[in-house]
C-alpha cells in the first residue's frame, strides 16, 4: 500500500475528529444567542466598565493636597513621640517636635477653610499615596531592631517631611488662582521651611549647616539650611536604617504630590 493511502481505522478517526470540530464550532456560533451569566465573561466578551469620575487639578484639588501633608507630618510626629523615637541625644528634641505637630495642625485647620470657602470639602486625613511609597517604608526602616541610629533617623525623616512641605507650597504657588490664595499657602510654606531648617541644624550643627557644603569622605552634600538661593524643588534624598554588611544605609527619594497623589475631591477620608 502507498504511503499516501489512509487505513479504514485512520479515516475513522479522522472523521470523528471532523464532527467533534464541527460541533465545537458550532457551538460556538450559537453563543450570541444563549444569555450571558452576569458573574461569568464568556469567551470574547468585554466585561462592563465604570468610569472614572472627572479630576480636574483646581484650586480646592491643590489645597486639599497640601492638607493631606499637613496630616502626614501630624501622623508622623505622633508616631515619633508615641513610639519613644527619639531617645539619647535627641530626647531634648521632644518639646520642638510637639510644638511642629501643634504647627501643621493649625496649618491643615488654616488649609481646610480655605477649602470649604470655595465650596470644597475639608480632607482631615493623611495623603494614602504619600504614606504608603514614602512614610511606611521610611519608618519600617527606621524602627528595624538592629538600627543603632533609630532616633537621627527620626529626625531625619522630619528634616525631609518639611522640605517636601515646603516644596509643595511653593510648586503650587503658580497655579493657584487669585493672588490671596498664593499668599495664603506661602506663608504657610514658610513656615514648613523654618521647621526644615531647625531640624536641619540638629543633624548637622553649626555655621556649616546653613550653606550647602560636601562631606570629604562620601562627596555628598550634607544636610543644610539654606541649599540654595530659593527652595528648591528636586526630589529629597533620605538616607536611614540599619547599615548593611558593607556599613551602607538605605537611600530612599521623596518627591512631592503629583496627579497621581493629588486630593481630587471624589477623593474621602
Amino acid at each position: 500500500m502507498s504511503e499516501l493511502n489512509l487505513s479504514r481505522r485512520q479515516l475513522l478517526r479522522l472523521s470523528g475528529a471532523s464532527v467533534a470540530g464541527s460541533l465545537f464550532l458550532a457551538a460556538c456560533g450559537k453563543q450570541s444567542n444563549v444569555e450571558q451569566s452576569s458573574n461569568i465573561a464568556s469567551a470574547g466578551t468585554v466585561p462592563p466598565t465604570t468610569a472614572l469620575p472627572e479630576a480636574e487639578v483646581n484650586d480646592i484639588v491643590l489645597l486639599r493636597t497640601a492638607a493631606s501633608l499637613e496630616y502626614n507630618a501630624i501622623d508622623t510626629y505622633e508616631l515619633a513621640l508615641e513610639a519613644g523615637l527619639l531617645s539619647g541625644d535627641y530626647a531634648k528634641y521632644a518639646d520642638a517636635v510637639k510644638r511642629f505637630r501643634d504647627d501643621h495642625r493649625e496649618h491643615a485647620d488654616a488649609v481646610n477653610k480655605l477649602v470649604v470657602a470655595l465650596g470644597g470639602k475639608a480632607h482631615t486625613c493623611a495623603n494614602t499615596r504619600i504614606k504608603t511609597t514614602y512614610l511606611d517604608p521610611a519608618v519600617a526602616l527606621i524602627t528595624e531592631g538592629d538600627n543603632p541610629d533609630a532616633a537621627r533617623d527620626t529626625i531625619a525623616l522630619a528634616h525631609a517631611l518639611e522640605n517636601i512641605a515646603a516644596q509643595t507650597y511653593q510648586g503650587v504657588v503658580g497655579s493657584l488662582s487669585s493672588p490671596k490664595l498664593r499668599a495664603d499657602a506661602m506663608r504657610i510654606g514658610q513656615d514648613e521651611a523654618r521647621h526644615a531648617v531647625v531640624l536641619a541644624q540638629v543633624l548637622n550643627p553649626g555655621h556649616a549647616a546653613v550653606p550647602q557644603t560636601v562631606d570629604a569622605a562620601t562627596g555628598r552634600n550634607n544636610i543644610a539650611s539654606v541649599p540654595t538661593a530659593f527652595g528648591s524643588l528636586a526630589n529629597v534624598f533620605l538616607t536611614i536604617g540599619a547599615p548593611n554588611t558593607d556599613g551602607v544605609k538605605t537611600n530612599l527619594i521623596l518627591s512631592t504630590p503629583s496627579l497621581n497623589s493629588f486630593v481630587y475631591e471624589f477623593v474621602s477620608c
